[in-house]
This record gives C-alpha cells, structure tokens and sequence, in this order.
C-alpha cells in the first residue's frame, strides 16, 4: 500500500494542527509525527523538526530532549529499513486514520461549558482546608518569603522533623507525616550538626528525608520529585530551599512576571495533583521592598509566608501567613539563638497588649499609687504636687516632667488602673474653693462606694 495514495496530507498547515492534538511523548515521537516531518525538502525537514522539538519543550519534555529526538529519528529509520516503504506506509495510513477519527470524536463530543447555580454553590459539600500544621501550614503551593540570613533554613528543618517526628511548630499541632527537605544550599556536615541542635539529644525521625542537589525545573525536578514521592507515599511535606535554585533559566526577552506566574502555576497543579504541601523558600534581593518581593509569584501560590524584621538584629519578627482560602493571619515569633529555634510569642494584638501591661507594671505612677492605697483605709487624697513629692520618695523617680503632664498620664491609666488593680480616681473639693485629687483601691475592707458626680479625671 503506497502512502502517497492513501496519506494526502502533508501540508505544513496540517503538520501544525497535529502536532497541536499531541499531549503525550509517545503521541508526538510517533511514525506520524516522523513521515509529517519528512514529506518535502531538506530546509522543511529541518524547519519541522524544529517545531517537533518546541511542541516537545511545550508538553515539558525537554529533559533529555536532543537524545530523545534523535532516538526517534533512528528508531523510525531503522523500522522502516527493515519492514519496507509498503509496510511502513501502511502503518502510516493506520496512524493518520487514528488520529482523524480522534479529532473528529474530539469535535464531535465536545464537553459543555460547566456552569453552578448560586444556591447549589451554597449547599455544596466542598472538603475543608487540610493542614499539615494546623492554622499555619496548609496542603498546597506555599513561598516563605524572607530577607537572607535571617534564619529561614532553621525554620524551614525545624518544620520538617517536627512535621516527621509529629511534634508542635512554633506551638501549633501537627499531623505526622514523611517530609523531603532539598536544602539545596547546605551540605551533609552542616545539615548534620543543625539536626543535632534542633534534635537537643533526642533521635532524629527516620521519615525526614534530605537532599542537597536537584535539577531545575526546565531539566527534570518534577520526574525527580515524582518518582520519588511514588517511592515514598508517606512524604506529605516538600520544602525547596531555595526557588533561585530550581526555577528555569531566565530566557532572553522573555516577561518576567508571566514566566514567574508560569512556573508557580506548574509548581502548584503539582503540589494539589499529589496533595501535598510543597512549601519553597524565595529570597528578597539586598534593598528590596518586602511588599514588592512575592508580588509576582502571590498571586499563583495558594498561601504566603512573610517572615520579616524591623531591624535585622532585632530577635523578634512578624509571621504573617496570607492565601486566597485562608484568613490571613499576623504574629511575632522569636529566634532564640542559644536553641536556635523560632519561638511563637503570639499574634501581634496579644504581644501589643502584653507590652502594654508590661509598661503598666514598670510604670512609676503605679507603683506610687499601690504603695499609697495598700496603706491605711485604701484612700489618698492629695495635689498633684504632693503625689509628684511622693513618687520621688517611693521610687526614686519623677512621675511626670509637670503636674499638667501627670494629669495627662493619668487620664491614660485610668482604665487599666481599674481593671488591674481596682482603682478608682476622681476630684473632690478642699476648704479654699480649689480642688484635691482622690484614689481609691476597692478592697474588701474599704466597700465604700463612690459618688458618681466626683468621679473626674485629675487636674492640678
């Protein structure tokens, strides 16, 4: 059977919508794929191969393509010496009748546009966020962004033998699972000696794995990481330290923003095809905006990690987790450098609220006023002048730099002075027509109560 009677396309049209069918290598490096290529003159043949290998790089097989590509072309040789051009044109015409018979089924059985009511929205069942630590690490593409040097690492294997051992992070449960850390910027000795510190003398869980080298994404990474995870199902927790390492080669002219929204688009269909978390590490260049630093790749992860300081030498940092299904969420944790490991301190209004309690308590017009109230009936009547006196003689200290400035401090302590130490403060009338300022500590000895009129604030 000749093939110029039966197969009569070869036109470069047709060549291009063929290969736009392919989704598979066994599809694209076919006898089809082969005769297409090889119809017309050498300068054609060589321009269709060149389009054979960009439909490859688009389909993500370029690891290993000029091998692949020339393992195809020997293969078709070989086949074709050896059965006959009759033979190997039958097969072709069996190859084309397949592929137009899938084309038009393909035309033919076209799937309709999916469209939800609002109410069935509403009654449907949709499976709650999974975490991998719980409020702080969900499953799916997560970026921990960070200034270098900060400690992000620490954090980072801190998280993978907690997650592995099913030990608290930074005092949030966790589900046990396997983890893979490519720490793809350590090396054996170091990862070493950081497991030892972080472990504190107990033994390291069997089920964190480690790597220090990886291919980049446009020459493997998810063939490796896929195999692997096949080969250990147990694994839950991919972390990659750092994106510098593993995302493609800048090409050249090529939109930054649209090839990072790319990849991170890969990354994640990834990390939810598997369902596991696959959290990796991105470093802001030196002066760059936080803000500014994940603006590109936000937008394709499913949660955010901010790891930021104030003042690099600054103990404290903000934790902030944002994502497009999570509430965000703001804290401040700690490094403590003798463990070296991050500490949650809590959210930022429990650290606000502590600092101020804090203040409260080193406050020299409290404890003024707790050693004049816990004397006698739990009263102090006085000017302002005189409690001034007083502070100087209680704790070596000036209360204010005037009286109008302590009134002012007052009026600012008067509802925690009440809710932390039950004390009440208004202004009473003195024999010469001016006015005296009043304390009171409700203790259970002094129940009397106060007249509502005279409760004011101080005033000199």
């Amino acid at each position: 059977m000749q093939p110029d009677k039966i197969v009569t396309p070869g036109s470069y049209v047709d060549f291009l919508h063929y290969l736009d069918t392919v989704t598979t290598e066994e599809e694209l490096f076919s006898r089809l794929t082969y005769w297409f290529a090889n119809r017309n003159t050498a300068d054609d043949v060589r321009d269709r191969f060149d389009v054979v290998e960009d439909r490859a790089k688009e389909l993500k097989l370029w690891n290993g393509l000029d091998l692949k590509l020339e393992r195809w072309a020997r293969a078709n040789k070989e086949e074709l010496a050896r059965i006959g051009k009759d033979a190997f044109g039958a097969l072709i015409c069996a190859d084309y009748a397949a592929y137009q018979e899938g084309g038009q089924a393909q035309q033919g059985n076209a799937q309709p546009l999916k469209v939800h009511s609002a109410r069935e929205l509403a009654e449907m069942l949709i499976p709650p966020i999974r975490y991998i630590v719980d409020e702080l690490v969900p499953v799916g593409l997560g970026v921990l962004v960070a200034k270098p040097k900060i400690g992000k690492s620490w954090m980072i294997l801190d998280l993978c033998l907690a997650v592995a051992a099913g030990e608290p992070f930074l005092n949030f449960p966790t589900h046990q699972h396997g983890t893979l850390y490519l720490a793809l910027e350590d090396g054996p000795s170091r990862m070493q000696r950081r497991i030892k510190k972080l472990m504190e003398g107990r033994q390291a869980p069997e089920n964190m794995h480690a790597r220090f080298d990886a291919p980049r994404m446009d020459e493997g990474l998810l063939d490796v990481l896929g195999s692997y995870l096949d080969e250990h199902p147990e694994i839950h927790l991919v972390c990659i330290d750092t994106l510098s390492k593993v995302k493609p080669k800048a090409k050249p002219f090529e939109n930054a923003y649209d090839a990072d929204y790319d990849y991170m688009g890969i990354l994640k269909k990834f990390a939810d095809s598997r369902g596991i978390c696959l959290l990796i590490v991105h470093h802001t260049r030196k002066g760059k905006n936080m803000d500014d630093a994940f603006d590109n790749i936000n937008g394709s992860t499913g949660f955010t990690i901010v790891l930021d300081k104030q003042n690099r030498m600054d103990d404290d940092a903000s934790f902030i987790l944002t994502g497009r299904d999570i509430e965000q969420q703001e804290r401040v944790i700690s490094f403590d450098k003798a463990r070296c490991r991050w500490i949650m301190q809590g959210t930022a209004a429990e650290i606000a609220a502590q600092r101020k309690v804090q203040e409260y308590e080193n406050s020299p017009i409290v404890q003024t006023l707790r050693m004049l109230l816990l004397q006698g009936d739990g009263t102090w009547t006085g000017n302002a002048g005189k409690l001034m006196e007083l502070g100087r003689e209680y704790t070596h200290e000036e209360l204010a730099p005037s009286s109008q400035a302590l009134a002012k401090a007052v009026a600012e302590l008067e509802p925690i002075l009440w809710e932390r130490d039950a004390i009440k403060h208004w202004k009473v009338k003195n024999g010469s027509g001016g006015k005296q300022h009043r304390f009171k500590m409700n203790r259970t000895d002094n129940t009397n109560e106060l007249p509502e009129s005279e409760q004011l604030s101080l005033q000199t």
